[in-house]
């Protein structure tokens, strides 16, 4: 399927309309069930209530072709522009506020799945997809699979997709299992019987709870209504429990989060960042609460253990983008929890999360089976916290064999120029800043300030990065 892009300039001027080639997978909803598949009226309500002056509609790629329907819709009940974000800064699933914030939006509607990583500068209204399942049918098997005790302290999670199905489970299963808790969600959203209404509660990957007397979430089994993806490793690998169920209207499985190859591969990575020498911190969100506490955190830690770090902002993240800094050793990520990057294999350094830093240079934490995907629980206050005491005994790389920590013979100083004086007495000029960029032979776009000759303005190339119309394909065709 064919469909047209237009992009538009600050003033909302046209500046290019091209065509697009659209996934035919990707189906058209017809005009008329719009409304109700997306409880349109419910946006209405919510943008009148809050009294919004102008919202920006957020869909991911696949829900695109109804974002013009949608858009058409709420203008004509509200009297009013709305606008639709065309492309997301890092992830679909996460709130674009900074491109949101280019055109003065007061609030911002997401469509589709959702990450429910809590933001800062805009209030955000979920529209949550509806994914069919038969409630009785799953009511049965739930009873069935656990009905040997049903006492048996339960925690309830599930996917976004299922949200508006979940009060007619929990009102079946709460009488029959006195310790079943149910999770809720950490939004404003369509499904209202399913948002956070407890500001005390706890709040994990968007999801929040409240356990009864004091318990601790290793004393509960937990239960997670949804496919066995991202979502379900993240809350396993996060959520310290006695064991972890899933299922999506299919049967019930067990699932184990620790024995996964991938679970295996991080604790390789956490070896090669210990090895490292300089290390990148990567950041690829702007709109994650307390995104800039993790960044202060990461370099206070890196700086306490003599690493060299550097701080990249190159928007999404691909395998092309991170290859021009082959002088860093590992690529430290802050992101989404739902990121796949950390999945890919095709990155020519290593990828690693805030947790691993923790991990790998804290001394006072202890080894565990779960792992933090969650960088907000690792900061103060968060469920995974610890104070953080570097180790001072050096220890051997199980990659290399090399001896490592030797922190005498290493040093670190904050400005070009600065001296340094190492173990031995020896004074050395410290190289902080981007000494390697001197080294290359292409730096980049500088500015030349003085130094460039002044010239008239002259026309420039017309058309765009596919084929200019002065090039001879151009010409040919």
């Amino acid at each position: 399927m064919t469909t047209t892009a237009t992009a538009f300039s600050s003033s909302e001027t046209e500046v290019l309309t091209r065509s697009v080639e659209v996934d035919d997978e990707i189906e058209q909803t017809p005009k008329a069930l719009v409304p109700e598949k997306y409880d349109l009226q419910k946006c209405v309500d919510w943008i009148q209530k809050r009294q919004v002056e102008r919202v920006c509609l957020q869909f991911p790629d696949r829900l695109l072709p109804d974002a013009f329907d949608v858009a058409m819709y709420l203008e004509e009940k509200l009297g009013r522009k709305v606008y639709v974000l065309g492309d997301t800064s890092y992830g679909s699933c996460c709130i674009d506020e900074i491109t949101a914030e280019h055109i003065g939006a007061n609030a911002i509607i997401h469509f589709g799945h959702a990450c429910l990583n809590p933001t800062v500068r805009l209030p955000i209204y979920h529209v949550l997809p509806k994914n069919e399942i038969d409630s009785e049918a799953f009511c049965k098997e739930f009873e069935q699979y656990f009905h040997q005790d049903p006492t048996r302290a339960l925690l309830f999670f599930y996917d976004v997709s299922f949200a508006h199905s979940i009060e007619t489970i929990y009102e079946t299963l709460k009488p029959k299992f006195k310790n079943l808790i149910l999770t809720r969600l950490n939004c404003i959203s369509n499904v209202e019987y399913t948002d956070v209404k407890d500001d005390a509660s706890t709040a994990v990957l968007g999801r929040s709870y409240v356990l009864e007397n004091g318990c601790q979430t290793q004393e509960y089994e937990m239960f997670f209504l949804g496919p066995s993806g991202k979502t379900l490793s993240n809350l396993a690998m996060t959520i310290p429990a006695k064991s972890w169920y899933y299922s999506d209207g299919g049967g019930i499985k067990k699932f184990e989060a620790v024995n996964t190859p991938w679970l295996k591969r991080r604790r390789f990575l956490v070896e090669k960042l210990k090895d490292a020498k300089v290390v990148a911190i990567v950041v690829a969100t702007l709109g994650i609460k307390n995104y800039l506490s993790i960044i202060k955190t990461l370099k206070s830690t890196l700086k306490k253990v003599n690493k060299k770090t550097y701080m990249l902002s190159v928007g999404k993240i691909n395998p092309a983008k991170l290859a021009n800094f082959p002088e860093m050793d590992v690529f430290v990520v802050i992101s989404c929890p739902e990121s796949e990057i950390f999945d890919s294999r095709d990155f020519l350094k290593p990828l690693l999360l805030p947790f691993e830093v923790d991990l790998a240079f804290n001394s006072s934490r202890e080894f565990s089976q779960n792992y933090c995907m969650d960088f907000s629980q690792i900061l103060p206050g968060g469920a995974s916290y610890v104070d953080f005491k570097a180790s001072t005994e050096p220890d051997v790389s199980l990659i290399s064999g090399d001896l490592r920590g030797s922190k005498e013979d290493a040093p670190l100083v904050t400005e070009m120029n600065a001296l340094a004086c190492k173990a031995d007495g020896t004074v050395a000029i410290g190289k902080a800043g981007a000494r390697f960029l001197h080294e290359r032979s292409w730096k980049g776009l500088e500015q030349k300030l003085g130094q460039s000759e002044i010239k008239p303005a002259e026309k420039g190339r017309k058309g765009t990065s596919l084929g200019y119309e002065n090039e001879p394909i151009c010409k040919e065709t």
